[in-house]
């Protein structure tokens, strides 16, 4: 059940970022940084839950992923918080898309490797 939670939550994540980032109404940028807090608050409390149940099997996957889960929430802060400063350039909206999919593709692997 928490896998499964975790996988949704992190695959609702990327579109979620990636739509969030290309409005450009500041309220529209509120509501879905509002939105991908809450989707990623889910994926973070289901990741301290699968942490905790697959830390002895291979603690070392185990905290690569939390770690790359932690650096995506920062990310996805930091780029909110350009976008709402002042216009996104299409080069880290790029980037920042690229890492997020990445990221969740390393994820995924991690997660399937240490349960």
């Amino acid at each position: 059940m928490w896998l499964s939670i975790y996988f949704v939550s992190l695959i609702l994540l990327i579109p979620v970022t990636i739509i969030g980032l290309n409005r450009t109404s500041e309220k529209r940028i509120a509501q879905f940084l509002i939105l991908d807090r809450i989707v990623y608050l889910i994926m973070a409390t289901a990741m301290i839950v699968l942490m905790i149940r697959t830390f002895m099997h291979a603690p070392w996957l185990v905290s690569l992923k939390f770690l790359l889960g932690v650096l995506v929430i920062v990310i996805i802060e930091i780029a909110f918080g350009r976008k709402q400063e002042h216009s996104l350039s299409i080069a880290w909206s790029i980037g920042i898309t690229l890492f997020i999919l990445i990221t969740a593709a390393v994820d995924i692997v991690l997660t399937l490797h240490s349960i």
